[in-house]
């Protein structure tokens, strides 16, 4: 009896931390494309680890002996039409990806008005892994609030 409760609680703060997570993944890139600036940027590089921020020409690393697809790192203007100035990082949280970047390879960038720094890619992988992270948090949230499976 009380192995079920401190599940439950555990699925309940997973659920906790995970509905935001996912909410904040997939609705700020389609925020900003309705309400900010989309501008058009391409991949200058990519990030080599999950805690080494330098950048790698290479798209895919080996871990564990598994090849894996690289957060790319993105050049792109301030405002639409002007020169690419800024430089912006894929977020390395979870991005869903079948195909890895193409180092020059163009991307859609979105980031609210005025705001320039605070870019996000607005592309498939992000936004299917915000969803997936969404979804996989919304269960959790049922687990723990005793619905069965």
């Amino acid at each position: 009896m009380m192995l079920r409760w401190l599940v439950r609680l555990g699925m309940l703060g997973l659920a906790v931390w995970l509905i935001p997570k996912g909410a904040q993944e997939a609705g700020w890139p389609i925020y900003y494309r309705l309400t900010g600036t989309v501008v058009e940027g391409e991949v200058i590089g990519f990030l080599a680890g999950r805690h080494v921020r330098s950048v790698q020409p290479e798209n895919t690393a080996m871990r564990n002996g598994h090849r894996i697809a690289r957060p790319p790192v993105f050049r792109y203007p301030a405002v639409p039409g002007g020169p690419a100035s800024l430089e912006g990082r894929a977020p390395n949280t979870f991005t869903f990806s079948f195909v890895p970047y193409e180092l020059g390879e163009k991307v859609t960038v979105v980031f609210p008005s005025g705001q320039p720094r605070s870019a996000h890619l607005f592309e498939a992988g992000a936004l299917a892994g915000g969803v997936l992270l969404l979804g996989f948090g919304l269960l959790c949230g049922y687990i723990g609030l005793g619905g069965r499976l």
